[in-house]
Parts: structure tokens; sequence; C-alpha cells
């Protein structure tokens, strides 16, 4: 057989397309994809018009359809058919890419996390500006960590993988109020920060300024810290409001409890502006 240009050998269309020559015999033997012309000795040619042909099949095959599904299609090819085929199939893979960029979020934050936790020092207190932040908050809890607390955690594990299809570590919050009084137990809920783009949240931390402060070691150790906190925070004159966020940066990466990092993070105010704040509204009541 004389060899033209646009002919090429079942090896050399293998070598051009990447895929296994093997794969291109299985092809023909079912009856996916022939080549052009097979040989007086036996040798099987493709041509040049068969690139976008087979390019089309692996890339049905790579969106997940079976070799029945694109014979199917390839042996009563229509336009409506291909069409009901490519929503459906991009449909998925919309849902894929959600997911993986989901996933993408999720490992990125574990990272920011346990560098967080490889640098903290144990009762160091920074003042840091935060943006906007959408919360998921628990059933309320007693902060015995008993069955009753247990099962709220179960639940509320349970609703973040339905809403954000993830199961993720989530922290407690205990209010400064109880903090204040040296209620060192008695946390308030369990709650989890929210992807970016959620509409779906319970409370919003708004942006502004905030303590945060590391407890590196058992929670034993928890007390001492909140006692810098109240101590740094009346030096410098700042209002602790509302809750202490307390989260673990390092439970997958520790040997003993003794290298557990907790950070805590905290709204505040300059304690001047609160009460100049808590007078004008106290005025326009009265």
């Amino acid at each position: 057989m004389k060899r033209n240009d646009y002919l090429y050998p079942s090896g050399e269309f293998a070598r051009l397309t990447g895929v296994n020559k093997r794969t291109l015999h299985y092809y023909n033997d079912i009856g996916l994809f022939c080549p052009e012309i097979i040989g007086e000795n036996g040798y099987h040619y493709y041509s040049c018009f068969q690139f976008a042909q087979l390019e089309l099949i692996l890339t049905l095959r790579k969106i997940g359809l079976s070799i029945e599904e694109i014979r199917e299609y390839v042996t009563g090819p229509s336009d409506e058919s291909f069409s009901r085929m490519m929503e459906k199939k991009k449909q998925l893979i919309d849902a894929s890419i959600r997911q993986l960029l989901s996933v993408q979020a999720f490992l990125e934050q574990k990272s920011q996390r346990l560098q967080a936790g490889f640098e903290a020092r144990h009762g160091e207190i920074e003042l840091c500006t935060l943006p906007e932040r959408k919360i998921i908050c628990s059933a309320p809890i007693s902060g015995k960590y008993d069955e009753e607390d247990f099962s709220v955690a179960a639940e509320f594990s349970l609703r973040l993988k339905k809403l954000f299809h993830l199961y993720d570590s989530f922290g407690s919050r205990i209010s400064m109020d109880a903090v204040r009084s040296g209620e060192w137990n008695s946390y308030a809920s369990f709650f989890a920060y929210c992807p970016g783009n959620s509409e779906i949240y319970d409370e919003v931390l708004p942006k502004g300024a905030f303590l945060r402060a590391y407890c590196v070691g058992a929670w034993e150790r928890l007390p001492e810290v909140y006692q810098k906190i109240l101590d740094y925070a009346e030096e410098r004159n700042l209002a602790l409001t509302g809750y202490a966020y307390e989260e673990g940066l390092n439970e997958m990466a520790i040997r003993s409890q003794e290298d557990y990092v907790t950070m805590i993070t905290i709204p505040c105010a300059d304690s001047a502006a609160v009460q100049v704040k808590k007078g004008d509204y106290a005025g326009k009541d009265g």
C-alpha cells in the first residue's frame, strides 16, 4: 500500500494522540473507533481527520461517560442526543468544580491554621483587625463536656456537613461576662466559620478590632491566659465585648495534649468610645 501523508500507522497515531496503541486496538475491536484503512498486510491506518473524533471520545471518557454511552452516541449521533448528554455532564462537572474549590479552601484553611499553631507562643497577645465573618452556632451547651454536650457536638458536626459538604473541626465560645466572673467552664455553644460566599449563617462578626491570644498546652492553662487578656485590656483601656472564640489550631498534628494550641479571639473596642456610645443611646432613650 502506498503511504499517503494524511494516513498514520496505529503506532504513530497513538504517539501523536497520547494514547496507548493497545487502546486503539481495543476501541477497534468493540467498534468504538476504527481505523480509516486496514491494509492488505493487516496494518491499521488512521487519517488526520480522525484526530478530532478520537479527541472527543477521550474527552467524553474524562468527564465520566462509560464506553457503552459513548458507543451509543457514536453509532447513532444526533444534535439532540449530544446536547442532552453534554448538558447532563456539564451539570456534573459544575458540581465537581464547586466541590473541588470547597476542598481547596478547606485545605488552605487547615494549612494556615497549622502554620499559626507552629508560630504560637503561650500567653502571647496581639491586637489585630479582622474582616467581617459569618458563623454557624450550635444549640446551647453547659460547658461540662458531658454526654449532652457531646450530643450537641455530634448534631452540630452533621449540620456542618449538610451545609458545607465537609466535616470540619469547630470551636467553642464563652461569654466575656463568664470570663470576667471566673466561670471558666460556662461555655455557651460551639461555633464554626462559614465559607466566605455562604448565604447561610446564624450570626455575623463585624469587621473590626480583636484581641488574639494563644494557649499552648492542656485546657487547664486557659484561665491564666484569660487573666492575662483581662490585664492586657485594662492596661490599654480596651473593652472586651460579646464572646471569646476558642479554636484548636493543630489537633491533627500533635502527639500529646501539652502540644495543643488554642487560639482565642475576642472583639474589642476603646473603652472611652464604648462609654460615649452608651451615653448617646441613654440620652436618646431619655
